[in-house]
């Protein structure tokens, strides 16, 4: 499963380069208009809808309708159309972040990297890869001093070495449950190869079995620690971001993964096997009731703290087939994490995509972040006290599906 212990991590490091990524869009800071600004994506067929005009949209803040004062068609970093008071905002601020969080390299993260540079970045964006061992900002002028050819090569070397150095930890408990699952279930008095010179790796022997079973479940122990959600870095990364002018983009690419768990056919054969035995009987017990334990998350201070900061949250979830081991079923272990950070996407107003491919899922997340709507408000009811607003985006138009952030923290 994800390793959010070593994400949170790294996101800490992230937020460290957060404002001189906010500086490296433009040297001079550009006002942005008065009052709440919110970004729309309005769909039709899944095809977004790019002739709305100021009076085709409704707005409401806490179920209060609200006068929107401004709308501005937003297209690649810049303002196709403006109608309202106040004068043409000018050109946005692009800044993106890519968090990537996987176990084994995949060879189609080349053609994501590739499509970045060649179809994303512009001279002008703020650009930060956070990998799972720490996190490398694209400096200012390196699309104007470096071929696009060298800067991915570096970029797509850079992932392909930590994705191996920052999982290796995780990879060696799954290795590790893995030859104790085929010990634990093998029955045939057959020693495994990865643990010939452990004597607690026999399954003939009552104390041996007994002994696998702890190391078992410590290592599942230790395992489920490094899948500790710390929200208050998450909400913390969030806020770094607030500060940034313009457009924040922030894909997660999350990588699919297993955990071996000893079949039920092997638990019952074991269980009558060692039915006189209390101490292998009980240890068999709580290996059962940590399988059926759930490990889930809130997502309600996440989603909202990235709604606050007007991030254009994507979550990009890539398939991956489990392997085989024998007396264990590969249990897969997103159900508890996975729809957490679909909620995040979708408060933000952002895509959750599974991909075999990320590239297709990638340049689905980048054109949903490449044109929108920005609508701005003066609140009926002054933003103080700090409790958090929802807000909810209407479009007259039938059939349509409106996209917007779930609200704001007023203060």
């Amino acid at each position: 499963m994800l390793r959010l212990r070593s994400l949170v991590r790294t996101l800490a490091a992230a937020a460290l380069l957060a404002p001189a990524a906010a500086g490296a869009a433009q040297d001079v800071p550009v006002p942005s208009p008065a009052g709440v600004e919110v970004r729309v994506r309005v769909l039709a067929g899944g095809l977004f809808q790019d002739d709305l005009k100021l009076g085709d949209f409704s707005l409401l803040e806490d179920g209060r309708p609200q006068k929107i004062t401004s709308v501005s068609l937003v297209r690649g970093g810049g303002v196709a159309r403006f109608e309202g008071d106040g004068t043409k905002a000018p050109r946005l601020d692009r800044s993106y972040v890519l968090l990537f969080q996987a176990v084994d390299w995949d060879p189609k993260l080349v053609q994501t990297i590739d499509y970045l540079f060649e179809s994303v970045l512009q001279p002008g964006d703020a650009m930060t890869l956070v990998t799972p061992f720490k996190p490398y900002q694209l400096q200012k002028d390196a699309l104007a001093l470096k071929s696009k050819n060298e800067l991915k090569a570096g970029f797509e070397e850079v992932l392909r070495k930590d994705i191996a150095r920052g999982s290796g930890e995780y990879r060696d408990l799954i290795n590790d449950l893995q030859r104790l699952t085929r010990a634990i279930a093998g029955g045939t008095g057959s020693f495994d190869e990865g643990l010939e010179s452990d004597a607690t790796t026999e399954t003939g022997g009552g104390i041996g079995l007994e002994m696998q079973i702890e190391r078992y479940r410590t290592t599942l122990m230790k395992l489920d620690g490094l899948r500790m959600v710390d929200e208050a870095r998450l909400v913390a990364f969030a806020g770094s971001l607030k500060a940034q002018p313009g457009q924040k983009t922030v894909v997660f690419f999350y990588q699919r993964e297993y955990r071996p768990e000893i079949s039920s056919a092997a638990m019952n054969r074991l269980m009558a096997l060692y039915q006189e035995n209390f101490d292998i009987l009980q240890n068999l017990m709580e290996l059962f009731q940590f399988y059926k334990r759930e490990n889930t998350f809130s997502a309600d201070r996440i989603k909202k703290a990235f709604a606050d900061a007007g991030i254009d949250f994507h979550f990009i979830f890539m398939e991956r087939k489990s392997q085989r081991v024998f007396g264990a079923n590969m249990r897969e272990q997103s159900e508890d994490i996975f729809p957490g950070f679909v909620e995040v996407a979708r408060a933000t107003g952002g895509t959750a995509e599974s991909a075999q491919n990320p590239v297709s899922a990638f340049r689905h997340a980048a054109e949903a972040s490449n044109e929108c709507y920005v609508l701005t408000y003066e609140p009926d009811i002054p933003a103080t006290g700090g409790g958090f607003r929802t807000i909810e985006v209407r479009a007259g138009r039938p059939g349509c599906v409106v996209l917007n952030r779930l609200g704001y923290f007023a203060k």
